[in-house]
């Protein structure tokens, strides 16, 4: 095929499987986790958030170090291909057990939970980082990662609606130690299956860049030398925002549908399962932006959207009005999903020029760091909100809605303000862009000739 269309459409719909599959079970895992624990179990929310800090303080070490190890790997399955086969049959056995915390001792609780997280996430960024570093490295022409990238959100998205819809079906009737264990079982098997399909038919190693693992970098040098540079810097920021924003929704949801809204677990769902296909739908519109206008001010546009089509639920707690705030809202989110897995992208192919290998590893790792930097933050803000507001337990004694509209919306506005702000800084433009992809052509070039020489 030719530069522009290198892969064929059923290689890139199961390639974008690999993001159904993440979002599904992480977007589950972190609306669900805190709601069972808090709820059913009955932790005390300070034991959730030191569980969440030791937790971040261990991915300030994994997350990096793996990114780092598949871009030195070399084997004959490719760089990235290992790590996904890996980690696979952990991360679905523990999205089982966690449901199975020891009850009666709280300590034991909160040492149960913290095992599980961190095992959790260790297996699952060797599932998650290796399929983002593959996009950047597999599609490298503006047309063919628009199109890919749209496949992925737009399959991202129904992991989202399933990370929504599946637990609030089957947790619809009761929310009981049982029926969380069976929503583990069922979200592992469909993960299961997309992931070997994904696997079989979608995770491929481009043979131009075979010889990339021989590069000089060592692991502390490599992040200091990613840190160094300022485009992957405010891109970084950016992203903490956006995983900062997107956590605090989906870890207050449940409670904001229960307390605020006066619906179920499945009412709730619902809400977020309309704001998940608009966003799936919008996609198309954004893909046709990004072509037009760049990623860039794609992006801006799309966050203004969210923020004004959101400012409503300060006031209307009216379901049907709601619904219809949520499908607005769907658009703008639409658009923050499509851009900000895209304009790394950008980063990467620059740093390639600089270096002459492509590093996706490192740089991913350094943003799954701060991904799960944002939820120790989404977790601390909603802490001491609830600590104030005497939710030490889930059992409110005092009218919370402000607090919890305030958590919903004010502040999630603040924090897309800023990146506004580190967006109008980011260096680039469309036309730049352009002018890195042509310069990477050459390079790709050489590249291919180099291994055909061996």
């Amino acid at each position: 095929m030719s530069e522009e269309q290198r892969f064929g459409r059923g290689q890139k719909w199961s390639f974008g499987l690999g993001s159904f599959a993440q979002w599904f079970i992480n977007s589950a895992f972190n609306i669900w986790v805190f709601t069972y624990y808090f709820t059913v179990v009955g932790l005390d929310i300070k034991w959730y958030v030191l569980a969440a800090v030791i937790w971040t303080l261990w991915n300030a070490f994994n997350d990096p170090l793996i990114g780092y190890l598949s871009d030195r790997t070399h084997t004959k399955w490719g760089r990235r291909k290992p790590y996904i086969m890996l980690g696979l049959i952990p991360m679905l056995i523990l999205e089982i057990i966690i449901w199975l915390p020891p009850l009666g001792n709280e300590f034991l609780i909160f040492i149960y939970l913290l095992i599980m997280l961190i095992c959790y996430d260790t297996f699952y960024t060797m599932i998650a980082l290796p399929y983002d570093s593959l996009f950047p490295e597999l599609y490298t022409t503006v047309k063919e990662r628009s199109e890919v990238n749209t496949i992925k959100q737009i399959l991202s998205v129904v992991g989202l609606l399933f990370a929504a819809l599946v637990p609030g079906i089957v947790l619809m009737a009761e929310e009981t130690r049982e029926t969380y264990l069976w929503n583990g079982i069922i979200t592992s098997s469909i993960i299961a299956i997309s992931v070997i399909i994904s696997l079989k038919w979608g995770v491929i190693e481009r043979e131009e860049f075979k010889l990339d693992y021989q590069h000089e970098f060592k692991f502390l040098s490599s992040l200091k030398y990613t840190m160094k540079n300022k485009g992957f810097v405010l891109y970084t920021a950016m992203f903490f925002l956006y995983e900062y924003v997107l956590l605090l929704l989906a870890t207050l949801v449940q409670i904001f549908g229960r307390q605020v809204l006066l619906i179920d677990a499945f009412d709730t769902s619902v809400i977020m399962g309309l704001m998940y296909i608009i966003g799936a739908l919008s996609v198309i519109l954004w893909r046709w932006l990004d072509i037009k206008i760049g990623s860039k001010k794609g992006y801006a546009i799309s966050i203004i959207a969210y923020f004004f089509a959101s400012l409503p639920l300060m006031f209307i707690a009216i379901y049907e009005i709601v619904l219809v705030i949520a499908a607005l809202m769907g658009v703008g989110f639409g658009g923050m999903l499509y851009f900000i897995y895209l304009i790394i992208a950008d980063v990467i192919d620059e740093d390639e020029l600089k270096t002459g290998v492509r590093r996706e590893g490192a740089f991913f790792g350094i943003t799954n760091f701060f991904m799960r930097l944002s939820m120790i933050f989404s977790i601390i803000t909603i802490g001491i909100v609830f600590v104030q507001s005497d939710w030490e337990i889930y059992n409110p004694l005092i009218d919370v809605n402000f607090a919890l509209r305030f958590l919903f919306i004010v502040i999630p506005g603040i924090a897309l303000g800023i990146t506004l702000i580190c967006l109008y800084f980011y260096p680039f433009s469309k036309s730049k862009v352009e002018a890195i992809k042509q310069k990477l052509i050459e390079l790709h070039k050489k590249k291919a000739d180099k291994v055909k020489a061996i």
